[in-house]
């Protein structure tokens, strides 16, 4: 399979590895479920995705504008039992990488990043929001999904995460 960079610099990234975009020349179409499995494998989740999985893709993506209701509905259905880090003390770690503590500020700091959405690229957005890390669970794989509702959807995405380079493009951008 050949590999090249997507049209990154339109969504405001300076080279193509960092914003972790490629296009696979060979399958220029991703389907949501190709998506949803390369989604799940950066996460070390190696099977088909499930039908509600993809339900849940389907619903999030139909949406007009994003709440922090929908990514909790969301979350909730792709990791159940993870929530909203709202309450004092729902810290997380990710790594070397300390998200700001859990209490009402992620949910202040959360409805911000969603009130701009539209005026960063969708890169910026991700990485904003893998920062903020909001939820005690499944931030990598609702990001991804905010990820692709800001690029339009997978129809008009001809590009996918690939696992490979997800965390070094995400370390990349923190040591720039």
């Amino acid at each position: 399979m050949e590999l090249i960079g997507g049209d990154a610099r339109s969504r405001g990234c300076t080279w193509e590895l960092a914003c972790g975009y490629f296009f696979n020349k060979e399958n220029a179409v991703w389907t949501l479920e190709d998506f949803i499995q390369e989604s799940n494998k950066i996460e070390g989740i190696l099977r088909e995705p499930t039908q509600e999985e993809v339900s849940a893709y389907e619903e999030f993506l139909s949406l007009e504008r994003i709440q922090v209701e929908h990514l909790e509905a969301f979350v909730s259905a792709i990791q159940p039992g993870a929530i909203l880090r709202k309450q004092q003390g729902q810290n997380v770690r990710v790594g070397n990488h300390f998200p700001p503590a859990g209490g009402p500020i992620i949910e202040e700091n959360l409805i911000q990043l969603l009130n701009i959405i539209t005026f960063q690229t969708p890169y910026t957005k991700h990485k904003a929001y893998e920062d903020l890390h909001p939820f005690t669970d499944g931030n990598g794989r609702s990001g991804r999904v905010l990820w692709l509702w800001q690029m339009g959807g997978i129809s008009k995405t001809p590009l996918g995460f690939l696992h490979h380079f997800y965390y070094q493009a995400l370390s990349a951008r923190i040591r720039n």
